[in-house]
């Protein structure tokens, strides 16, 4: 199924990048949300600024950062999106859009960082998740170098995430423009579909890896799924449950959407689900309903999130929507 070597460890890797981002929103759940220290995110910002991130922790800058280095995938995405790129110093390896990141300095992995290599960047700010929580914070600090960490887990969340960052950089102009933004449209898809009746909701499998790998309803996608006008086939499970043939045929779900990566066998996923003979019997296998979508539109707590909602409405409600299905060019060939 694969060439090489190489192609099967960045698959996995892939794999492990997008549960430990999705892990990652899930514990923001017993985090505290964002709570400042007399500021509020939408008033124009002030230095010194203390602010306490969603490990609980208070952050206190003295100045606009100068030089940020992100640990992450999707806080490097947000910087960018604010118009920052020219002050981030260092990126991991996984941090992949928009392109432009690929050229930063690379400071590790999404889990194991350089710290050598950070330090010696010199940031006035980094930009950390729950994953950092236990080594590279406290070391960081130690050093004296701010470290904020974020951990949204949902869509109102990943909104406001954007707010702080922008708090924190003193873009709060600019972050407010893409928050609006971002709420106009959730708001747009959500509108649309809250008068549907339970009938008109089809039940939508979610597949994140090949071994049929879904979604519980304690996920951003499970969010997405409801909002978009579908009912996710997977009841009374959190996190990311594996499901059998049997469970998928019960369900027999009229909908099917899969992640697709963007690198050669980064369609595992939806190639699994269409090549296996014993799903053919059910709904949407019969109806042409089976649609892969980016993995980075909808695993990722990100702005670009909104475009994977926009997406799967398309895909669950394409007579609802046909705007989106122009926009993402979508339609009824697997």
């Amino acid at each position: 199924m694969y060439k090489n070597r190489n192609m099967i460890t960045r698959h996995l890797m892939s794999l492990m990048i997008t549960l430990s981002m999705i892990v990652t929103i899930l514990a923001g759940c017993n985090s505290m949300r964002l709570e400042t220290i007399g500021t509020n995110l939408t008033e124009e910002t002030s230095f010194p600024l203390t602010l306490t991130d969603d490990l609980g922790r208070l952050v206190n800058l003295e100045k606009i950062p100068e030089r940020i280095v992100s640990l992450a995938p999707s806080n490097t995405e947000i910087v960018y999106a604010l118009g920052l790129g020219e002050k981030l110093v260092g990126v991991t390896e996984w941090c992949d859009y928009p392109h432009e990141a690929q050229t930063k300095e690379k400071v590790g992995g999404y889990s194991d960082i350089d710290m050598e290599k950070v330090v010696s960047l010199e940031p006035d700010l980094v930009l950390a998740e729950d994953i950092h929580k236990q080594d590279v914070i406290p070391a960081l600090e130690r050093m004296g170098i701010p470290c904020f960490a974020l951990v949204p887990h949902n869509l109102n969340e990943i909104t406001n995430s954007v707010l702080v960052i922008g708090k924190l950089t003193g873009t709060g102009d600019k972050a407010q423009q893409i928050a609006s933004d971002m709420q106009r449209r959730i708001k747009y898809v959500s509108d649309k579909t809250s008068g549907l009746t339970d009938i008109e909701k089809p039940r939508v499998m979610y597949v994140i890896w090949e071994d049929m790998m879904s979604v519980g309803v304690d996920t951003p996608i499970h969010e997405m799924i409801t909002i978009a006008g579908g009912v996710n086939i997977v009841k009374g499970l959190e996190g990311f449950p594996t499901l059998s043939l049997e469970e998928i045929i019960g369900s027999n779900p009229q909908v099917v959407i899969a992640n697709v990566e963007d690198y050669p066998g980064g369609d595992a996923p939806l190639q699994a689900v269409l090549k296996e003979s014993r799903l053919k019997t059910i709904d949407a296998m019969a109806d042409g309903r089976v649609f892969g979508i980016s993995a980075s539109l909808t695993n990722r707590p990100v702005p670009r999130i909104v475009d994977g909602l926009e997406w799967m409405a398309a895909i669950i409600h394409p007579e609802i929507f046909p705007e989106f299905v122009e926009k993402y060019g979508l339609n009824n060939d697997t």
